[in-house]
């Protein structure tokens, strides 16, 4: 079965031949450390120039994809709202085309102290925020012509990487810092759906550019990603997510839509948001990724609840299996499918990024293991 046939048998919920595999998405790729190990293990050669700078997941490799026997192939962005545009006032630190410093904390980088944070009025918003400028031909440089080759000579399921790292809410909260904006929806209301109406319509410009260069040739898409909940529970009430974030959401895929109504969306939302999941398969969202493998989350449930409304790609441990020995991935791989697999829907992938701590023997047994575990129809063993 081709890859891209078996990716749509299984989010139409249907069992193809086996479990489809991805790795290299918005939020489930390979960090610059691990990649670079992956090389010398595989003997790959030479690393391919880096997709972005600034970032320390940087290169999106498909003679690795290839080696690994994933089923996706990713399209980007030749900018990104959260990248570096200007240097910060250290060499860990930059500002992004909002004008927000990120600054370093290994591996990762991570909003300082929000450019709106002492905001005190609705003026102060479009004052203070340099909203990006869509005109510069780097945002969609490349992209029709890698979206048309994966298209038209492979079969592989073509995906778009996020537009943005972040979505409505944690653009938001960066901007704010997270306990301001959290107090906003609450106290300042007023504020609070402004601001997320002009990062909407910042998000809402960069979908409908990307779309219009080359939707046509995306199979899914992945929206910004959006953290609303910890490990354990939400961080902002169902009622609040409805009344502020929802109308957001619907606006994005509404966006995609219009340009591609065939194509599928894909949600990034980490923690314990069962309790949301009703919502985002009433706006319309396909695939909800990482379906993180946490003691507050009954994947079996959720399942059991849900498969057959909404597709899963992720659900691989990066904290404690992918870190341990080879036996430790093999079992995860197998209590994984157990757990979502059967009746299609779901895509095995890594929770959330893989990281240095992880030998790359353990990326390779991942996917070996997957192949070898993942046959239809499923093992009851």
């Amino acid at each position: 079965m081709k890859p891209r046939e078996r990716v749509l048998l299984t989010l139409n919920h249907q069992e193809p031949d086996r479990v489809p595999l991805a790795l290299g998405g918005g939020p489930y790729g390979l960090v610059d450390e691990l990649y670079l190990k992956l090389l010398d293990l595989l003997e790959l050669g030479k690393p391919v120039p880096p997709f972005r700078s600034g970032h320390n997941i940087s290169f999106m490799d498909d003679r690795l994809l290839e080696k690994l026997g994933t089923d996706t192939r990713y399209c980007w962005t030749g900018l990104q709202p959260n990248s570096p545009v200007f240097p910060g006032p250290t060499l860990d630190s930059f500002f992004d085309s909002y004008g927000q410093i990120w600054k370093r904390a290994l591996p990762y980088y991570y909003a300082g102290e929000g450019l709106l944070r002492n905001a005190e009025s609705l003026e102060d918003i479009d004052r203070l925020v340099h909203w990006p400028d869509l005109s510069d031909p780097r945002w969609n440089a490349g992209l029709l012509k890698r979206a048309r080759t994966l298209h038209e000579s492979a079969d592989f399921f073509v995906i778009m990487r996020m537009v943005s790292s972040h979505g409505p809410f944690q653009t938001a909260c960066d901007f704010r810092g997270t306990e301001n904006f959290l107090m906003d929806l609450s106290s300042n209301p007023e504020f609070a759906e402004t601001l997320l109406d002009r990062i909407t319509t910042s998000l809402e410009g960069l979908l409908r550019l990307v779309m219009q260069t080359a939707g046509q040739y995306f199979d899914m898409i992945e929206l910004p990603g959006d953290d609303y909940a910890g490990n354990n529970n939400l961080i902002i009430s169902p009622r609040m997510f409805r009344r502020f974030i929802s109308p957001c959401i619907q606006r994005l895929i509404k966006t995609i839509k219009e340009i591609n109504p065939k194509i599928k969306v894909m949600l990034h939302s980490d923690g314990a948001v069962a309790s949301l999941i009703p919502d985002f398969i009433s706006l319309g969202v396909d695939v909800l990724h990482p379906l993180e493998p946490l003691p507050a989350s009954d994947l079996i449930d959720i399942k059991q609840k849900y498969g057959q409304q909404i597709a899963f790609l992720g659900g691989i441990d990066i904290s404690h299996a992918m870190p341990g020995s080879t036996e430790d991935v093999w079992q995860e791989v197998a209590v994984r499918i157990r757990q979502l697999a059967s009746g299609g829907g779901y895509i095995l992938a890594p929770s959330n990024h893989l990281q240095a701590d992880i030998p790359p023997q353990n990326v390779v047994a991942l996917f070996e293991s997957a192949h070898h575990l993942g046959k239809y129809p499923l093992s009851s063993d």
